[in-house]
């Protein structure tokens, strides 16, 4: 059974290098905010949306209780949405 997780930010500076966004800077899917980033776990995975393009791995981390960065001579402008899409699949176990 999957369970889908969002999160969105918009920056109101601009990002570069090695950027650090908090989990309380973002808000969940119905616009509250949270304390911390759920739907990590080993049965899961994350996808980072950049302006709505779709970011490489390599590019950041993710962990409860941050998102990292790591832009190197790019920059994300103040503004663009940013969102953190995290899939967790869990095993129901069906009886007969």
């Amino acid at each position: 059974m999957p369970r889908v997780y969002r999160y969105f930010y918009i920056p109101d500076t601009e990002l570069a290098a090695l950027t650090v966004v908090e989990a309380s800077q973002f808000t969940n899917d119905v616009g509250e905010p949270v304390e911390a980033i759920e739907g990590l776990s080993l049965n899961s995975y994350s996808r980072l949306f950049v302006n709505g393009m779709l970011q490489e791995s390599r590019l950041y981390s993710i962990d409860p209780s941050a998102l990292t960065l790591r832009l190197g001579l790019d920059m994300i402008l103040a503004g663009t949405p940013i969102i953190i899409e995290n899939v967790e699949l869990n095993v129901q176990p069906v009886t007969a």
